[in-house]
């Protein structure tokens, strides 16, 4: 019966994990398509860096929302639980509040300080962009608490449809508006696909789940500040970490114009990598190790940070060397109208720069959910100050010696001690076991997906020249990594992947009903 149990979790976490996955790569897909066409559109200058630098903030804050689901999960299960729907979705309103304030009337400040190295001019585009992608910012944080209610009620396949018919409905709305909104379309067009997704998530919240322990409880101001409070906390650490790329973009900002849309593209890229791997297999996760299905700590962390891991790489792995490879030469030959020969070797430097960030941005994505279930919130939380601070100085000093490459370059810094310190506190006598393993996989992967596009690359100078160079580096590059990772590099761990996510067909057949949902 236990291993009956231990299955079903398993079964349960593969279908949840994938769910997410599917989601959040779709909504890069639609991101990506957009992006393409925001390029082809609108180039890169100093315009395009002052709408990148508004669109950053929405980013932020859209990892920071979803991090919502990470940190408040905890405050809606159990016996124990602290919060109903009804007070959790006011104290929701009362977050958004400042938001609004900070994105609508007070845009021209706010613009100042994310941009302080753009000129006037172009920084007017970051000031016109930010009231709109204020309000998006709100029904973000809203849909990503109507996900968080539908995550402990095991619905998260209403969760990945939401967002998927919202980034669907974006890049309609971006092709119906980019005539008239100039650079502005993308933000009209990320708040079309969050009106979406609200909709959705909040047909699916009218479904199940009667909470009475708590629901009845009046809406006190007073409490409605303190949850308020409570949550900000807990999530503070995901706001930190997230807002370390507005410290990189701003330092950017002040070297060559065009840099910082340069930087927003490759960052994008990485970053739906991280959210569609190790984030989204936090996300799934947070919820059953609450309820204590995982309670074991040595479980918590060494069951699910490795195996996630390995997941996080073999995707995250090839996809960083492509698009370094030839996934820049490409974009460079499809849009050289809008894209110089500078243009796309920054964006080879900078994407090749960000493959660090992007590992130990797997690594921090994948240890936070087990720290929150492991009850380590406040330290996590008190370890983002030096994390900000260090991250600062990486910066700086990576500016001064090397422009915006060091800029770039430096952003792994903080987010990799910071990993370090985190299985260092979180996985007790076995950290050492699990750095061991964490290290072997990582390099494994990563020097897989080096060699293969390198000899990719080797291969298409010989054959030909131009796109059809790059796309023969991409071909070749990615049918070796297969060939490497499943059978000479690391055929046990990619067993263990597949292994990790694959539901199990007997427990589908034991748990029908569990199937229909």
């Amino acid at each position: 019966m236990m291993r009956t149990n231990d299955d079903a979790l398993r079964a349960k976490h593969a279908q949840a994990g994938m769910a997410m996955a599917l989601a959040m790569f779709t909504m890069a897909a639609a991101s990506a398509t957009q992006a393409a066409l925001y390029l082809h559109s609108f180039g890169i200058n100093g315009r395009t860096d002052g709408f990148f630098v508004a669109f950053a903030l929405y980013t932020v804050f859209g990892v920071f929302s979803q991090s919502i689901r990470v940190t408040s999960a905890p405050l809606l299960v159990g016996d124990d639980r602290s919060l109903s729907v009804r007070e959790f979705a006011a104290t929701l309103v009362v977050l958004a509040v400042p938001v609004a304030i900070a994105t609508i009337p007070l845009a021209h400040q706010l613009a100042l300080l994310l941009a302080p190295g753009l000129s006037e001019s172009d920084r007017s585009v970051t000031e016109n962009a930010l009231p709109i992608l204020g309000c998006t910012m709100v029904l973000q944080l809203w849909a990503a608490g109507a996900a968080t209610v539908l995550a402990v009620r095991d619905r998260f396949k209403s969760v990945a449809i939401a967002y998927m018919a919202g980034a669907l409905a974006g890049l309609g709305a971006y092709l119906a508006v980019v005539g008239a909104a100039d650079e502005l379309a993308m933000a009209w067009s990320m708040l079309a696909m969050m009106t979406v997704t609200c909709v959705f998530m909040f047909a699916g919240l009218r479904h199940g789940g009667q909470e009475q322990a708590v629901a009845n409880r009046p809406l006190h101001p007073a409490r409605l500040l303190g949850n308020a409070a409570s949550i900000l906390g807990r999530t503070s650490v995901y706001l930190v970490f997230n807002a370390l790329y507005l410290v990189t973009l701003a330092f950017t900002s002040s070297f060559e114009p065009g840099d910082a849309t340069v930087l927003s593209y490759a960052y994008v890229f990485s970053s739906y990598l991280v959210a569609g791997t190790a984030f989204a297999l936090g996300m799934s996760r947070i919820a059953d190790m609450r309820r204590g299905t995982l309670a074991e700590w040595r479980t918590v962390v060494g069951d699910t940070v490795p195996h996630g891991f390995r997941y996080s790489m073999l995707l995250a792995a090839p996809a960083m060397a492509a698009l370094v490879a030839a996934g820049a030469s490409i974009m460079g030959d499809l849009f050289s109208a809008s894209l110089t020969q500078h243009d796309v070797r920054t964006l080879r430097v900078f994407a090749a720069l960000l493959a660090a960030w992007t590992v130990a941005a797997l690594l921090v994505n994948l240890l936070l959910p087990a720290m929150f279930a492991l009850g380590r919130e406040w330290l996590v939380n008190v370890l983002s100050i030096p994390l900000l601070i260090l991250h600062v100085a990486a910066t700086a000093a990576g500016g001064a010696i090397a422009g915006a490459p060091g800029v770039v370059g430096a952003a792994f810094v903080a987010p990799l001690c910071f990993a370090g310190v985190l299985l260092f506190v979180g996985a007790g006598d076995i950290r050492g076991h699990l750095a061991r393993e964490l290290t072997r996989d990582g390099l494994r992967f990563a020097v897989t997906a080096v060699g293969a596009y390198a000899i990719g690359v080797a291969v298409g100078a010989t054959l030909a020249s131009g796109m059809l160079e790059a796309l023969i580096a991409g071909a070749v590059g990615t049918i070796l990594y297969g060939v490497f990772a499943v059978s000479m590099a690391a055929p046990q761990q990619v067993r263990r992947v597949f292994r990790f996510l694959r539901p199990d067909s007997r427990v589908a057949a034991a748990n029908p009903g569990r199937a229909a949902s």
